[in-house]
């Protein structure tokens, strides 16, 4: 069932699905598991300037694929028309366990972290699965009250980051790192494996700025408005996490970064002292919603668009009375809550990027595909070409290749997932209940 043009959403709303699915747990997380392989200001900028790249060459690449092919899905309905099912279905099932209910989870688990340390008296688990019931219950509602309680709440979260940017320009900072360019050092550093793992926490913290191809159904004008939300919010983020960063660099000592997942919490303590920082971790907590939220918006409509295609998920296809596909969003959430209450944030989050990189990768390479079928174009087509599609390649095969040197446990793992999940279509088609190829 497609929304009526009246009750889809225009542009504001997907750009703040972006941003938010973006600026999360990533940028508040990943700096602390980062800087003690890297004590380099220069290095670290340059770290997250790819990251930003990265991103924008894949926002390009999928505002052209999205304008083409404009229904709800995002990897599982590409892949299926530009290549095979059997990609779409592997996509389709990694969307569903890892894309997005295991970064839920991931959001969910250092959103709790930060409301523990403004109110102690509350365990970080209960706030974390507090959080994930508050944000299902907004979505269940209807498509308005999605696109309202998006927008809010990504609001709050860049109110918050650009007045800690703004606090760390004003206030005595402590950061020790080192800001001036040494060449010989900074590219030792850059040519050494732990960059590469590096350049996984940041692919994560940048992840999400495809997140408006997953409900290409529910968007007014999609051909226009997806690849204006994809590029313009990709831009902001980029330039936000290059000042955030910057700034929590200044604000705290290195030692006192690394190895922590609430980095946040760590430099505001540095620069504003415990008692405000306590603030400010709550106020985080709530801006983190938004992350968790973007997520239970997008990733139920994956699963939406798979019941509509695969009878024994039918059920999942099925929307309530307010137009939105209730019982898909109550199955993720499910199993976020399920990651919540088991998952370790660092194995949890090195293990899911592998298998999201991978449905990327592919996705972004159908791109040459769907040039090859003049027909099909859309709207929109990828300034540059073929130079985002390849940049976006070349470097995401460098940090799976790098990863697999110096992570071998996860990485295989995450490529092992990506291989029994493709297999899982054939078994499929030998019970005759097959997904059918989506039309385009």
């Amino acid at each position: 069932m497609v929304p009526e043009r009246s009750s889809r959403v225009r542009m504001l709303p997907v750009a703040a699905l972006v941003v938010a699915s973006m600026v999360g747990t990533g940028v508040f997380t990943s700096l602390g598991f980062q800087v003690g392989d890297i004590p380099s200001g220069p290095a670290l900028m340059l770290l997250w300037a790819l990251g930003g790249l990265l991103a924008l060459c894949g926002a390009l690449s999928y505002a052209e694929i999205g304008s083409a092919l404009p229904k709800s899905g995002g990897e599982y309905h590409f892949l299926s028309v530009l290549f095979h099912p059997s990609l779409g279905w592997m996509a389709g099932l990694l969307s569903a366990v890892i894309g997005f209910a295991a970064p839920t989870a991931l959001a969910a688990l250092p959103l709790g972290v930060y409301g523990h340390r403004a109110w102690e008296v509350l365990p970080a688990k209960a706030v974390s699965i507090a959080a994930l019931a508050l944000v299902t219950l907004a979505h269940l509602c209807s498509l308005r009250s999605s696109a309202w309680f998006q927008t809010v709440s990504t609001i709050l979260k860049l109110v918050l980051i650009v007045g800690f940017i703004a606090a760390s320009l004003f206030l005595p900072g402590h950061g020790d790192i080192r800001w001036s360019i040494d060449p010989s050092a900074d590219l030792a550093l850059v040519l050494q494996a732990s960059f590469a793992v590096s350049l996984l926490y940041v692919f994560y913290a940048y992840s999400g700025w495809n997140a408006a191809v997953y409900i290409l159904d529910e968007i007014e004008d999609v051909r226009k408005n997806l690849p204006r939300a994809l590029v313009l919010g990709t831009l902001v983020v980029t330039v936000l996490y290059l000042a955030l960063n910057a700034a929590f660099l200044r604000a705290a000592p290195t030692g006192e970064l690394a190895g922590k997942l609430e980095v946040g919490h760590v430099a505001a303590v540095s620069l504003f002292g415990e008692g405000a920082a306590r603030w400010f971790s709550g106020v985080l907590a709530v801006g983190l919603l938004a992350t968790v939220s973007a997520l239970v918006w997008a990733g139920p409509r994956v699963l939406q668009a798979m019941g509509r295609d695969i009878a024994p998920l039918r059920w999942l296809a099925r929307p309530n009375q307010g137009g939105v596909p209730a019982r898909a969003i109550l199955f993720q959430s499910s199993l976020a809550l399920g990651f919540i209450l088991i998952g370790d944030f660092k194995t949890l989050l090195e293990y899911t990027q592998i298998g999201l990189t991978v449905c990327s990768f592919l996705t972004v390479a159908g791109i040459f595909v769907l040039r090859r079928h003049p027909e099909r174009a859309g709207a929109f087509r990828c300034p540059w070409y073929p130079l985002p599609p390849l940049v976006f390649l070349a470097m995401a095969s460098f940090v799976v290749v790098r990863s697999l040197i110096a992570e071998p446990v996860p990485t295989l793992s995450g490529l092992a997932t990506c291989l029994v999940a493709w297999m899982l279509y054939f078994p499929l088609k030998t019970l005759n209940v097959r997904p059918t190829k989506p039309s385009p």
